[in-house]
Parts: structure tokens; sequence; C-alpha cells
């Protein structure tokens, strides 16, 4: 497998959300041929794309798509206020507490809850990433000064096997 790295650091905006998932999916095809499950790999950096879109208590990420050996790791690091910090390091505790069986089922019933907040579903996100990539989802929160946090969210997804449905 060929080893590549993707990586941006800057200001993140949908715009530029967009035109970053469009380069993914061209380093994608380009190192990992046209495989089955490409979608759902792509799908994994959009989703933390979107969460630290979402969340970001400034306007600048770091994100990085790198394929290592058999794994593509994606990763990616925004500031977010207490509140939201504690509740990304929270659900992915959960997700590595659960089966699989018991993810698909807290994803059901995620997607059932009418309660979604301001921001969105509260982990549905990193429920639908566990889904695709089991155990592979790591997150770290850092204090930074006064309410604000440093987040850095990392998928480890295996290559020498298709990923899950999701």
């Amino acid at each position: 497998m060929h080893h590549n790295l993707l990586e941006y650091k800057g200001q993140l905006t949908g715009e530029l959300r967009l035109q970053l998932i469009d380069l993914v999916k061209c380093a994608a095809l380009s190192n990992l041929g046209a495989r089955s499950d490409l979608k759902k790999l792509v799908g994994v950096a959009l989703e933390l794309l979107d969460n630290a879109q979402r969340y970001n208590a400034g306007s600048d990420v770091d994100f990085a798509w790198r394929i290592e050996g058999e794994q593509l790791v994606v990763s990616i690091t925004n500031r977010a206020c207490g509140q939201d910090a504690h509740r990304l390091k929270e659900a992915v505790s959960n997700i590595e507490a659960m089966s699989a069986e018991e993810i698909a089922d807290a994803f059901r019933q995620q997607m059932m809850n009418e309660g979604f907040g301001e921001k969105g579903g509260a982990g549905l996100g990193m429920l639908q990433i566990a889904k695709k990539v089991g155990k592979g989802l790591h997150a770290e929160i850092r204090p930074l000064h006064g309410d604000e946090y440093l987040c850095t969210s990392t998928v480890t997804a295996p290559l020498n096997q298709q990923l899950k449905r999701a």
C-alpha cells in the first residue's frame, strides 16, 4: 500500500469543506483505487470536517488524511468550548465501551431522537463513523484558557478489509 499525506491547516468554511472533500476524494481514488467502500472512507473525513466546523470555537482547524501502510488515519484538531469538548470526549468514550450491536442500536435511537440540539445530533456523526470503522475512534481534549479546549479527533480504519455498511 502507498503512503501519502493530505494536510490542511487554516480557516474552515462551508465552501472550503466541500473543496477539501473533493480533494480527499481525488487522493483516495488515486491512492486506493476504485474500492467499493471508497465513499465510506471519504465519509469519515466529511463527518470529522463537519463536526469541526459545527463545534469550532475559532475558525482554524488542522486536518490530515494519511495512508500509512494498511491503515487510513484521518484526524482533525479544532478549538471548542468546554461543554462541546467534554461531550466529544464522553461520546467517544461511550462508543469505545460499546459492542458493534450497541453502536448500531445507539445510532438508531439517535436517529429517532427528535431532541437534536442547535448544533446537531449529539454524537450522531461519531456513532456513524463507529458503525463504519468499529473501535478506530480516539478523542483527546486539552484545556487552553478559560472555557476553551483544543480537541483532536482521530479515526483509524483498516484498509486490508472493506468498511462495514453504515
